[in-house]
């Protein structure tokens, strides 16, 4: 993978202040904020708050890194929400379910006395009735993973955070058997390919576990889903892997919107200026209005 810069958080910025907190500092476990700072202080008002989680295959990328940094900067004001982007353990030192507990355990530091409520930005201007799990690739993953942890969380101090919703972009699934587009065939320098889905897999799912393991094959749910929008690009080796989860979510809610952006390759919005990005952000914001209202 191509190294990345990372930045440090701006607390002063505007229109997007942001800066970190500590979650667990044993576990490493700790999020950027970035607040819409020109909506809600001058105003006094509380806004949504949407959850973040970064893709890289488990394996790689910071919440720091430029391009998530940046992306989340998007999505604040796009929104008009907080956003909390979450630096989970990776792999292969952390392999899954590390990555899992570490989504789950964020929620629940935004949920305690002690954690999220005490922060100053949170506590002023957090709206936790109106919350937004928001994931691409294998933060995609991981917040489908996290929807049955919360529903089976038995904190009370927990039912005060409510996820009206999910957007799964380009979400990182797999299988053993090929998928068409794990097989078509691409640029010779595609950002991922399906080789290197496999050693992704391999080093992130636990030991001696394939690609049909269901932290990596998506099954049908016993729980009920939230209001989901799942974002595919027509030239992402996910593509269709995007569209089995569709099917095989669909019986379990029809609140299951898919945007398929035919000329996207994978994490085509890292490429700011581009219409398929512009497309995509303003899709994710009225999605996210849509539910917030």
């Amino acid at each position: 993978m191509p190294k990345s810069l990372c930045v440090e958080a701006n607390p002063g910025a505007h229109p997007i202040a942001s800066r970190d907190v500590i979650i667990d500092e044993e576990r490493g476990l700790w999020a950027r904020i970035f607040l819409p700072a020109d909506q809600v202080i001058h105003h006094s008002r509380q806004v949504p708050v949407a959850f973040y989680f970064h893709g890289g295959g488990f394996v790689c990328f910071t919440a720091d890194t430029m391009e998530y940094h940046v992306l989340c900067e998007l999505l604040a004001k796009k929104m008009g929400a907080i956003v909390i982007s979450v630096n989970y353990r990776l792999a292969p030192e952390n392999r899954l379910p590390a990555a899992y507990h570490d989504g789950f355990a964020a929620l629940k530091w935004l949920a305690q006395e002690q954690g999220g409520r005490k922060d100053p930005w949170l506590a002023a201007h957090a709206d936790l009735s109106k919350t937004l799990l928001v994931g691409d690739s294998s933060g995609a993953n991981l917040v489908h993973h996290m929807l049955p942890m919360l529903a089976a969380a038995e904190d009370p101090a927990m039912s005060d955070i409510q996820v009206v919703g999910t957007v799964l972009i380009q979400p990182f699934f797999g299988g053993v058997a090929r998928v068409p587009s794990e097989t078509k065939h691409r640029s010779p320098t595609p950002l991922i390919s399906t080789d290197m889905c496999d050693r992704f897999w391999e080093l992130a799912l636990p030991i001696g576990a394939d690609r049909d393991h269901p932290y990596c094959r998506v099954a049908a749910p016993d729980h009920p889903l939230p209001k989901t929008l799942i974002v595919a690009g027509g030239e992402d080796v996910l593509c269709d892997r995007a569209k089995e989860f569709m099917e095989t979510m669909g019986g379990s809610s029809k609140d299951l919107e898919l945007l398929v952006i035919e000329n996207a390759a994978h994490a085509f919005y890292i490429a700011l200026e581009s219409q398929e990005t512009a497309h995509f952000l303003d899709k994710v914001a009225t999605f996210a209005q849509g539910i917030f209202a």
